[in-house]
């Protein structure tokens, strides 16, 4: 998302009623979004107008302007989802999306009065929590689930999706756009495979992912018993064998917490699997081999560390100078 007072797209944005206060901002907010249409991924639109939008109907309840819209009533906005239970990084996406909504209707940004920051600065002070980890399926438990899993089509898209995943370090709208025309095998029996557009590579530039041996065999026998020569590589399974349109994004998370109930994990990391834990599990699996920082960021297409901080806190703490320390002082018990 825009930072706040950014000059950025409102996507698909309903607007106000032609009766708003400010006929000439509103016209310019309907033709900014017009012009936006196509710049910003359908999920970041999607989010704008739901922001948008629900911002726009509790003006309408309490009889406030939304465009323009009063830093006070900004700040009522604020309190509210606070008072709903909402979590703050969604609040602060609410707020910049305002902002967005002004700055693209040529309007003064209601979101930097005082009033608002101070109202953002006691939420983050009220709703001050961890934010709950998403679960990481390491290479350990994929590859229980590969020795297990058995020989049908199914297992075999599963094997195949897992190994990809945990290579490639996809995010899940990453791993269901695969096609087979982006797979390319090399002569030591890995593979590569095109990762045409991520969230980190909005215009599409692409980056190129390495697939372990074990990946490729897998991915070809997914092919051989699928007979899918070309188009999207993972697909619905329609009954036992029929083999259906391209998987959507959310299916990921499902197939996910099957794998992880399949090996048997406790009920806790079942819950908290999700289309993430590949590339998480690839994270901490990478963190565990000592490997630097910039590589992981690298292999995982990040542009900023502090996702790799966040996904392996746990195995960075007990690399850290104080873990060294008790090494070194003999402050470990064997």
């Amino acid at each position: 998302m825009p930072e706040a007072g950014d000059v950025s797209t409102l996507g698909e944005m309903p607007v106000p009623a032609a009766g708003d206060p400010t006929e000439v901002a509103r016209q310019a907010l309907i033709q900014w979004s017009e012009w936006a249409k196509g710049a910003y991924s359908a999920n970041t639109a999607a989010a704008w107008a739901s922001d948008w939008r629900g911002f726009v109907e509790f003006c309408a309840s309490t009889g406030a302007s939304s465009l323009p819209a009063d830093p006070l009533t900004v700040r009522a906005y604020i309190e509210s989802r606070v008072a709903q239970g909402r979590r703050a990084a969604t609040i602060r996406r609410n707020v910049s999306s305002i902002a967005t909504a002004h700055a693209a209707a040529g309007l003064a940004n209601p979101c930097e009065h005082q009033a608002v920051r101070l109202a953002l600065k006691a939420m983050g002070r009220a709703l001050a929590a961890p934010q709950r980890q998403a679960r990481g399926l390491v290479w350990e438990e994929i590859a229980r689930f590969l020795d297990t899993a058995g020989d049908s089509l199914r297992a075999h898209r599963e094997r195949a999706l897992l190994c990809v995943g945990y290579d490639a370090m996809a995010r899940r709208e990453e791993l269901v756009a695969i096609n087979v025309e982006d797979l390319s095998w090399e002569a030591d029996g890995s593979g590569r495979v095109v990762i045409r557009r991520s969230k980190t590579d909005p215009e599409g530039e692409g980056s190129v992912a390495y697939l372990a041996p074990l990946t490729a065999g897998c991915v070809r026998t997914w092919l051989d018993q699928s007979g899918i020569q070309s188009g999207a590589l993972f697909r619905r399974i329609i009954g036992r064998g029929e083999i259906g349109a391209r998987l959507g994004a959310d299916s990921i998370t499902d197939i996910l917490k099957r794998v992880a109930e399949w090996i048997k994990l406790p009920w806790e990391s079942i819950d908290t699997t999700s289309g993430h834990s590949l590339r998480i599990g690839a994270t901490q699996d990478l963190l565990s081999l000592n490997e630097e920082l910039p590589a992981i960021m690298q292999s995982a297409r990040w542009k900023d560390p502090r996702m790799v901080q966040r996904y392996g806190k746990q195995l960075l703490a007990g690399r850290g100078a104080m873990a060294r320390a008790a090494a070194v002082q003999g402050r470990i018990i064997p």
